[in-house]
């Protein structure tokens, strides 16, 4: 006797049914980087930060009557290379004039929630609109201990997201952040 079953059950039970997790990825300074997109309360356009006079990297907002902590994260993850202004320069090969580029109107914040308990809010200043990406686990790869020890690139995971045809994402560890500014 035959068994008859519909064209969609055929095509479910054709597709893989590994799991995925939701991520938020982003570039910084040409490297892409992730966080669950779990850990992340909000994106927001980058506003006016203020009261960071000597450059730590450290600076506060307030968003939706909340102040928010704001820390340079390229800063402490490319520890000895210069941060990325927010104002940069760009010369205009037409009339060879220099312009400047207001990067607070280009750049975005993301909002994480590092105490569930005390409701701590930091924000994350990134050079790109994020974009959310289901990954497979299977796109999950551990970065090789050699990498880890060298420390070029600080408060990352030990993994990272490896799809077809893009460049290594690193994971973020916001936990790992929040520590680095003592927060």
């Amino acid at each position: 006797m035959a068994i008859f079953s519909t064209l969609r059950s055929r095509r479910s039970a054709a597709i893989s049914t590994e799991t995925t997790e939701q991520m938020i990825t982003f570039s910084l300074r040409q490297e892409w980087f992730a966080l669950p997109i779990l850990a992340v309360q909000k994106v927001i356009p980058l506003g006016k930060v203020y009261g960071d006079p000597k450059g730590t990297g450290v600076s506060i907002t307030t968003h939706e009557d909340k102040e928010i902590i704001v820390v340079d994260v390229a800063k402490f993850i490319f520890q000895d290379f210069p941060s990325s202004d927010l104002v940069s320069t760009e010369i205009n090969t037409d009339t060879s004039e220099i312009s400047f580029l207001d990067w607070e109107q280009q750049r975005y914040l993301i909002i994480i929630n590092i105490n569930q308990q005390t409701q701590d809010l930091l924000g994350l200043p990134i050079d790109s609109q994020p974009s959310m990406r289901r990954v497979t686990k299977s796109n999950f790869k551990k970065l090789p201990q050699a990498y880890l020890k060298k420390g070029n690139i600080n408060c990352v995971s030990q993994e990272i997201i490896d799809l077809p045809e893009h460049p290594p994402i690193f994971l973020l560890a916001p936990q790992s952040l929040a520590q680095a500014y003592n927060i």
